[in-house]
């Protein structure tokens, strides 16, 4: 069958003052070319503004569907606050996508829509015998059947999604076998209601009728949908969820987030890609999954060894991780008892954590360590942490992911050899915004330093400014990506000056007009006076925030790189960050 979709329905349009029926019956499943379906995002309260860049960029990189190909109207924006789309997929095309993406929830085939259900049922029953016909092959023993009722903007009750199962009785003949643990047929009832996120609802529920009912068959599911049935598996990036991972650091990115950078860059395995502000390696993490080549680099060498700024939030995992490698486990036997001498310090070597820092291919050599309690938490802590159990690789050993080549370096000064054409993919990176974490580059302010001993020698640090880290950081992608090559980051903003709020003089009393840094935002020196309007819900809709066209004048640019889209997570404080992906320009 050809396009099948309903006769005035549009999520861009007016309903039909009709009936809203089906022209024609649902395509076959065996139909190899594109039809329309309705993809249903997963409402993620702080990452719902990325789902179309998201999906778009997943098209591209499972079908080679442009966006203007990709979408039935207009393609749509983050001003929109439906979690469905109308897009022309083939079903193979549709289950690749839900198999990849983060926050699509499912794709669904509609069969009839109404303002009601009783509407939608009503519908379905008006398309005639030869589109019931079809939909039988779907619903017929020995085919086991699940029916789901969902709805946007409300919850329902057990008893209103009972009373909705009635209503759908007239479209199956009473033969049908239901099996909620292993169903081969998954059918949907679908109510959008109108979101208001400012409605309060704590004096009881939400009462409201809905605008559409959509009823339909699954044709892919994604984000966890099949959990409860028999066999079904969590969403693949629930796998590495940093309440069980090894080690952390205090700017560890969050999981989803990294896969959803991930995703925009269309990381492939047997590609080559790079992280320059790598960290603890959480976004790493996330490409390796996919089985890319990766590096990383980093200036402080204190948390690509451990030593101090990464802590073990794990300790089962980094010791799991150990045992991956076949090292010895033995605990060291306890330290006798400290000398009477105060501050006296001796030899103690932790067997295990040193060959295991040896075998991930980092230096290791025997410390002097204070004799402390045995009983302390201290010393508990010391064999995952001393010899390097907190390293960057420990997290890659868990998951049983190759080790990305990670470099001690600074952004302002990259020791990348230029190779014409370039030699990266894709570049995936959160640079620090100098809020939780500086941004850092190599120099010193006042006279020059003699260097007696190379070997060990650590430059000393001066601050880096956003814009001059956001220049070198576009530069870098534009000589190292190769021709179409993508680079996704992440760019904090004030929402302040979205709202045109003087944030100078609202919260810090200051009359110049000045404009503070981040950092001066989040630790300002008077003291923190909240200003109600910057009181943002993660959810808002206010188009002044949405409207991408306003975000030109936020994000960096490059003659060599061109915009493929941006999109806005709210965080506190007034502030927000934008997730930006580029592609380089053909040479």
């Amino acid at each position: 069958m050809g396009s099948t979709w309903i006769q005035g329905y549009s999520l861009g349009r007016t309903w039909r003052q009709a009936s809203g029926v089906l022209h024609r019956a649902p395509a076959m499943a065996g139909d190899g070319g594109r039809r329309e379906f309705l993809v249903l995002f997963a409402h993620h309260n702080m990452y719902f503004n990325m789902r179309f860049q998201e999906l778009e960029a997943v098209a591209h990189l499972v079908a080679n569907i442009s966006r203007a190909e990709l979408y039935v109207e207009a393609p749509p924006c983050a001003l929109s606050a439906s979690p469905l789309v109308r897009v022309r997929l083939s079903e193979a095309e549709a289950r690749k996508i839900c198999e990849r993406a983060v926050l699509v929830k499912a794709v669904l085939e509609v069969w009839s829509l109404g303002r009601s259900c009783a509407e939608a049922v009503e519908a379905a029953l008006g398309q005639g015998p030869e589109a019931r016909r079809q939909r039988r092959a779907f619903l017929a023993p020995p085919l086991k059947l699940q029916i789901r009722v969902e709805a946007f903007g409300r919850t329902l009750t057990l008893e209103e999604k009972g009373e909705t199962m009635e209503m759908l009785r007239p479209l199956f003949e009473g033969d049908e076998v239901v099996d909620l643990k292993a169903p081969e047929t998954n059918l949907w009832v679908l109510e959008e209601h109108r979101h208001e996120c400012e409605e309060k609802t704590h004096l009881g529920p939400r009462k409201s009728v809905a605008e559409r009912v959509f009823i339909g068959r699954q044709v892919a599911g994604g984000r966890s949908v099949d959990k409860k049935i028999k066999g079904g598996e969590k969403a693949y990036f629930q796998r590495y969820d940093l309440s069980q991972r090894a080690v952390l650091g205090p700017t560890t990115l969050e999981n989803e987030l990294a896969f959803l950078m991930a995703n925009c860059a269309c990381v492939q395995s047997g590609q080559m890609g790079m992280d320059p502000f790598c960290g603890t390696g959480g976004i790493l993490v996330a490409l390796a999954h996919f089985g890319a080549r990766l590096y990383g680099g980093e200036i402080d060498i204190r948390v690509v060894r451990g030593w101090r700024i990464a802590y073990t939030k794990n300790k089962a995992a980094v010791l799991d991780a150990a045992k991956k490698r076949g090292l010895d486990l033995t605990e060291p036997a306890e330290p006798a008892a400290a000398p009477a001498e105060t501050g006296s310090t001796s030899t103690r070597t932790d067997s295990w954590s040193l060959q295991y820092l040896l075998d991930i291919g980092l230096p290791a050599e025997v410390k002097k360590v204070k004799q402390v309690n045995p009983n302390a938490r201290a010393e508990k802590d010391h064999r995952l942490t001393s010899a390097g159990g907190c390293n960057i690789f420990t997290n890659f050993v868990q998951y049983g992911l190759p080790s990305p080549e990670v470099v001690v370096c600074d952004n302002a000064m990259p020791p990348w050899r230029p190779v014409p054409g370039g030699w990266l993919d894709f570049i995936v990176t959160d640079p620090p915004y100098g809020v939780r974490a500086g941004a850092k580059k190599q120099g010193r302010e006042g006279k020059a330093v003699v260097v007696q001993d190379i070997s060990s020698y650590i430059p000393s640090k001066v601050s880096y400014g956003e814009d001059e880290l956001s220049e070198d950081l576009l530069g870098f992608a534009a000589a190292s990506l190769k021709d179409r090559g993508r680079i996704v980051f992440l760019v904090p903003v004030d929402l302040a000056d979205f709202l045109g709020i003087d944030r100078a003089a609202a919260e810090q009393g200051v009359e110049d007009g000045s404009r503070p840094n981040l950092h001066d935002i989040c630790h300002p020196k008077s003291g923190r006076k909240k200003d109600p309007r910057l009181c943002i819900s993660e959810t808002t809709r206010d188009p002044l925030l949405l409207d991408e066209a306003r975000y030109v004048d936020f994000i960096p640019r490059h003659a060599d790189l061109e915009l493929l889209g941006a999109s806005l997570q709210v965080l506190s404080g007034g502030l927000g960050r934008l997730l930006v992906t580029m592609r380089r320009l053909p040479r």
